[in-house]
């Protein structure tokens, strides 16, 4: 750490969108395994903001030294959306090795399913939190609480893949013009064993 300066040679934000610009699409998800103080992702950011039409999402990864991912790369990412008022969900991800034991692959996708509203806003690059547009839905009790408060707002649903809607439900839902996206079947599969 150099006065101020975390890193003594920042990538430029320049120099990354003019490789955004030459090697993506409107729809690429940028991958940067060496995030450190954010680069790639403020530059992403402020490349969609700039350009109609452009949805680009990205992934930042470090090994997390001195708290670096926390104290660094997430700020640095959650400061420029609000200062620059960009539209864009945030998600801040903690993993760990799972150590070898006795236990069956099943019991670990137990445990996977217990984040899947997580992992379907990673992979659709979405935040339910706090947006009456998207729900999502994942048991039968969800869903009746659901069709009893829908939001007016409300314009797509994430269902599970295993919840039936009886002729009722999904007339309301029709009704009210709500998009539903079935949740796929591969956030199962490891249960089906």
């Amino acid at each position: 750490m150099l006065g101020n300066n975390v890193f003594s040679f920042p990538k430029p934000i320049e120099l990354i969108t003019r490789i955004i610009q030459i090697a993506t699409n409107s729809d690429s998800i940028i991958l940067d395994f060496f995030a450190g103080s954010g680069t790639t992702g403020h530059a992403v950011l402020q490349y969609n903001a700039e350009r109609t039409n452009s949805n680009r999402c990205f992934i930042l990864c470090t090994n997390n030294e001195n708290n670096i991912c926390r104290e660094v790369t997430y700020e640095r990412i959650k400061r420029v959306i609000d200062k620059e008022r960009y539209a864009a969900s945030l998600k801040y991800y903690k993993v760990d090795y799972v150590p070898i034991s006795d236990r069956l692959y099943y019991e670990y996708a137990d445990e996977l399913l217990k984040h899947i509203r997580e992992l379907v806003e990673l992979e659709n690059a979405i935040n339910f939190t706090g947006n009456a547009e998207i729900a999502i839905v994942l048991t039968e009790e969800e869903l009746d609480d659901f069709i009893s408060h829908i939001d007016e707002k409300c314009k797509k649903l994430y269902l599970g893949h295993d919840i039936l809607m009886d002729a009722q439900q999904a007339q309301i839902l029709k009704d009210r013009k709500i998009t539903i996206n079935i949740i796929p079947d591969y956030y199962y599969k490891e249960l089906e064993g």
